[in-house]
């Protein structure tokens, strides 16, 4: 037993991107979960997370939904998946948030360097710096990715 408030509070993160492109198992990859298909119907806040529906970016309408809840988090994680040749986020969605807003492509595993690239430059055209890749069934990438969200420096924000 330590010291009261001597525990660090985990950094919430807040994860966006269209329908499908693997949000909630990218989650469940950086949580050491059970990989299983579930389709997020609501805004799901975790101690470290807020997961959010697909729909939120495919219309935009809801884009203010996103918005909202990203007020929670100390990072916004844009996720587009390789192969998928069709972009929802808009540009520069980053200058939305006060704070880090990275990039995570999804579903690397068996795609080419070119439709990975495809779906870096639409992160990057929606204002992600810098762009991760991820394999939430390979693994590749995960600690990478949860590396870096720890040691990322919140103090320019």
């Amino acid at each position: 037993m330590g010291l009261e408030g001597s525990e660090k509070k985990p950094r919430k993160i807040i994860l966006m991107g269209r329908s499908s492109v693997g949000k909630t198992t990218l989650l469940q990859a950086m949580h050491k979960e059970v990989i299983e298909y579930k389709k997020t119907q609501e805004i799901i806040v975790h101690d470290d997370a807020i997961d959010t529906p697909g729909e939120y970016i495919d219309q935009s309408g809801l884009w203010r939904a996103c918005i909202t809840a990203a007020c929670d988090a100390d990072i916004v994680v844009l996720v587009h998946d390789a192969g998928n040749g069709m972009g929802r986020l808009p540009q520069m969605f980053s200058m939305t948030f006060a704070k880090p807003t990275i990039g995570v492509v999804t579903k690397i595993d068996g795609k080419s360097e070119e439709e990975i690239e495809v779906a870096e430059n639409f992160l990057k055209m929606a204002g992600a710096r810098p762009v991760l890749r991820t394999s939430a069934y390979t693994g590749e990438g995960i600690d990478e990715l949860i590396e870096f969200i720890e040691n990322l420096d919140l103090t320019d924000y």
